[in-house]
């Protein structure tokens, strides 16, 4: 089966599940994915020194809808769905009062020779420029501040089994030694879901960067207006990813869709729209 109108026609019938396996084949290469469907969120998490705590809310989540897996747990190079953990770690260290989105912080020259006006910024301004813009220099800046050590640890606290991190963004050194930052989908689904249900520190400013979000536009093309999308790409030379919380009036859910060893990173690019538009009307539409 090939072409959109092959795809069309497998679609007759079809339940989500068995139209996005279908939609994924077309691709070839290594696919995954994870998608969940919520009517409401949870509770707060406290990550402390080695502890992470969570505050039940304070009426009771409704139960998950539906949930899709397709090779979920696949380890596969992260890209820039990196980021997100270290953006999870700066927010949990403000929210432990050691720094502050507020607090002004240097880029050194080599981090940003481009423009030296723009290397001094605030954390939370590098955190934004890290998830919505996809910027390399801020997401080794912050990296450093909070160290790949402590960003392990609380993918570790937060049982992320397949997710971690193991060098710096473009580090042609490292990728050449096989160093490689690694998650899965179900990893990226377990994230977006404390995120969205505001069971971890700072996560209002989190949906907030992730729906500023100027990457990857094939997926907020492929929805209409009211769809309310707050996600993070990833790319490498083979691979594009995509990972987020699509809320409708009829429904919410998070979502993350892997892509590697791709010969065509464009059709893998359209498939994660198309993919997102089946969510959208299967879960979130009215």
């Amino acid at each position: 089966m090939s072409g959109d109108a092959g795809i069309s026609e497998a679609f007759v019938g079809a339940g989500l599940d068995a139209k996005l396996a279908t939609l994924l084949a077309t691709l070839g290469g290594e696919t995954a994915l994870a998608a969940r469907r919520f009517s409401q969120a949870g509770g707060r998490t406290s990550m402390g020194a080695g502890q992470t705590h969570v505050h039940e809310p304070t009426a009771p989540s409704s139960p998950t809808v539906e949930a899709i897996t397709l090779r979920a747990d696949m380890p596969l190079p992260a890209a820039g769905l990196a980021r997100l953990p270290i953006a999870v770690e700066l927010l949990r260290r403000v929210d432990l009062g050691q720094f502050a989105l507020d607090e002004p912080f240097t880029l050194p020259a080599a981090f940003w020779p481009v423009n030296a006006a723009l290397a001094h910024l605030t954390l939370g301004d590098l955190c934004g420029l890290m998830l919505s813009l996809g910027d390399n220099a801020a997401a080794n800046a912050l990296l450093d501040l909070v160290g790949m050590g402590e960003v392990n640890e609380t993918i570790s606290r937060l049982t992320l089994p397949h997710t971690r991190l193991a060098r710096h963004f473009q580090d042609p050194t490292a990728r050449a030694a096989r160093r490689e930052n690694v998650t899965a989908a179900s990893d990226m689904l377990t994230l977006l879901a404390l995120i969205r249900g505001n069971t971890l520190p700072g996560a209002t400013h989190l949906r907030a960067m992730l729906a500023a979000q100027q990457r990857l536009g094939e997926v907020a093309a492929a929805l209409p207006p009211q769809a309310q999308l707050a996600h993070l790409g990833g790319a490498l030379d083979d691979m594009v990813h995509d990972a987020g919380l699509l809320t409708g009036p009829g429904g919410a859910c998070v979502y993350c869709v892997l892509t590697a060893k791709q010969a065509d990173t464009s059709a893998a690019r359209a498939v994660l729209g198309h993919a997102a538009r089946l969510l959208w009307q299967t879960w979130c539409a009215a």
